[in-house]
């Protein structure tokens, strides 16, 4: 009954992990309640064979489990399917180990203690925090750069040091555990406190990502409301230069009008002036000289 729980605890936060990694990075081919329902599924037959407590089994099914994941609910090729969930696979197994020998090393009594529940729920929070940490790097390491430029920036490093900070508190949660002889029910306090860590850093990640969802939307927003002042002021201009044009061409209409009607009276030294006279007004003033080509 205490390996059963610290499974499903362990389990439920490496598929939130799952979850938030190929969400992160990849570009998801179905909805998220699909989505939702293909990882709990998957989930859970790794939970049941997890009982089995046959450790290469569980490791080669954690990998196997993922890399249907990725493929069934990513667009992923396969060898970058295979590319990720052996990350993963490794990054968990590594936490778990690393936390096991520095148990070992600074604790050794810790997992030996009589009250084996409250030690190993422990165990689990305190891998898994790694487990986080580490995982969330990867996710901005290998996120496409241009993408990371255009939705990031360095500042979301910055938030590593609340995990890491969590992993310190629990590294000094298990200390004192070695060194003082606790009550069950501080014990408790102590597992209960771990699991509230985890779960700030697990909701503090995906709020993070939420403020970085909305934030895009509203750049976007801003972006297509200057393209649709852009665009008002455009046919601002046109119209105003389809009025001007249909102004010239009238103008241009009396002009030949007037000209033809001279030309009928054979007035050719009038002729001669009005042209003169409309070369010099205003409105056909040239405003700037390109070359020295008088025709032009």
């Amino acid at each position: 009954m205490i390996n059963t729980i610290c499974y499903f605890f362990s389990f439920l936060v490496e598929a939130i992990i799952l979850w938030q990694y190929s969400s992160h990075l990849f570009p998801t081919k179905h909805s998220p309640q699909r989505k939702f329902v293909v990882l709990c599924s998957l989930y859970f037959i790794l939970f049941c064979v997890s009982l089995s407590e046959l450790i290469w089994l569980n490791i080669i099914l954690y990998f196997l489990l993922n890399f249907i994941f990725f493929m069934t609910q990513c667009y992923l090729n396969w060898y970058t399917a295979v590319f990720h969930s052996s990350i993963l696979t490794a990054v968990m197994t590594m936490s778990e180990l690393i936390v096991y020998g520095i148990t070992k090393r600074f604790a050794p009594h810790f997992l030996d203690n009589g009250r084996k529940f409250y030690h190993l729920l422990f165990f689990s929070v305190f891998s898994k925090l790694i487990f986080f940490v580490v995982a969330y790097i990867l996710m901005h390491l290998m996120q496409n750069p241009k993408k990371t430029k255009e939705k990031y920036d360095k500042s979301v490093f910055l938030l590593v040091f609340i995990p890491l900070t969590s992993i310190f508190i629990t590294f000094t949660f298990i200390s004192i555990g070695e060194s003082v002889s606790l009550p069950s029910s501080l014990d408790w306090m102590i597992v209960v406190g771990a699991v509230f860590l985890l779960t700030a850093n697990l909701l503090m990640f995906e709020i993070n990502q939420y403020h970085q969802k909305k934030n895009m939307e509203f750049t976007e927003m801003q972006l297509l409301l200057q393209k649709e002042s852009d665009l008002a002021q455009y046919y601002k201009m046109l119209h105003a230069q389809n009025e001007n044009q249909r102004i010239l061409i009238h103008d241009i209409k009396k002009h030949l009008q007037s000209i033809d009607m001279l030309n009928e009276q054979k007035e050719y030294a009038k002729i001669s002036a009005y042209i003169r006279q409309l070369s010099l007004s205003s409105d056909l003033k040239e405003s700037s000289r390109l070359c020295e080509h008088e025709m032009l």
